[in-house]
């Protein structure tokens, strides 16, 4: 029963039978393939006179890329190597060979049978054989070139060449931004002044008060002091009560007291003393002093003295 149903010797001498028909098929293509060119070249030494030379043997030689072509596609279309879009160009190249072989056929024997030539072989000799392998060759690279891969390898490099583009736009921009360009600005004001400050032989606080002329200085907060120069803002708790040591020496910086009956006050130091206060802390200060003005003048009934009425200026 089961040698009826699977008769598998049978089976393995038709897989044997067909393989050695496929490369028994294989084998007479290549054989016609070199007929072929044995005929491109016969015809071209007949029609130029061939002398032999190495120049001379590579100009018969180009007359048989045609058949190279030919065979590379088709070991490519046998192994399943192309893809959808290049099958109907491999066709195409298969199929230009079979016509210039068979022009070529017809021209070697004519021109070996002696007598007159015909028009057409002539017109073929002359125009068509020439440039047979430029044609299938241009067949053969239109076909690699549709490969899936090929097209995915293109889409890669533009990409990159894309993102390289604009990064490199991106950092032009930023260079040549004004924000680069006042930072670039700021940072050599803050460099050279303290270089040729010290050689010079300025004290720092020289150096600082000449740091604070720099032009242009980054101010991100619109307060009218470069951001450089500003100390870390105190939290709002302490700029609401002050710190009392600090509040103090910061009025008496200023000039001013706590007090309203306390005597006229001095003029305010120099402008190096209170550099080294945040206007926040400045602020906070001359807060205290109405917030202690008001008190007293609610207590008193009368404005403080020196003045008329409004606060100590």
């Amino acid at each position: 029963m089961f040698q009826n149903d699977f008769d598998l010797s049978a089976d393995a001498k038709r897989s044997t039978m067909a393989n050695i028909a496929s490369w028994g098929a294989w084998l007479i293509l290549l054989g016609l393939a070199v007929l072929t060119a044995i005929h491109a070249i016969s015809i071209t030494m007949a029609y130029t006179n061939y002398q032999g030379g190495a120049f001379a043997g590579i100009r018969v030689f180009g007359v048989i890329l045609a058949e190279f072509f030919a065979v590379v596609t088709a070991i490519l279309l046998a192994t399943h190597v192309l893809r959808a879009k290049q099958k109907p160009l491999a066709i195409a190249v298969e199929v230009s060979w079979f016509i210039f072989a068979a022009m070529n056929l017809i021209s070697s024997f004519a021109i070996e049978h002696g007598g007159e030539i015909p028009n057409f072989v002539s017109i073929w000799v002359a125009y068509g054989l020439p440039v047979a392998a430029l044609v299938i060759g241009a067949l053969f690279y239109i076909t690699l070139r549709l490969d899936p891969e090929a097209g995915r390898a293109d889409d890669n490099a533009e990409l990159k060449e894309k993102f390289a583009d604009s990064n490199h736009k991106a950092t032009v921009e930023v260079l040549t931004s004004e924000q680069m360009k006042v930072v670039l600005r700021q940072m050599q004001w803050m460099r050279i002044p303290s270089v040729v400050g010290k050689q010079l032989g300025l004290t720092d606080a020289q150096i600082q008060a000449l740091q604070r002329q720099a032009p242009a200085l980054l101010d991100l907060n619109n307060n009218g002091v470069g951001d450089i120069m500003e100390q870390p803002a105190l939290p709002a708790s302490t700029q609401a009560q002050g710190e009392p040591a600090t509040m103090a020496r910061l009025m008496a910086a200023l000039g001013l007291s706590k007090s309203t009956n306390d005597a006229p006050r001095q003029a305010a130091p120099p402008v190096l003393e209170t550099a080294r206060y945040t206007p926040e802390q400045i602020a906070a200060a001359v807060a205290m002093l109405d917030s202690a003005h008001t008190r007293a003048t609610e207590v008193n009934g009368t404005a403080p003295a020196g003045g008329n009425g409004s606060r100590p200026q």
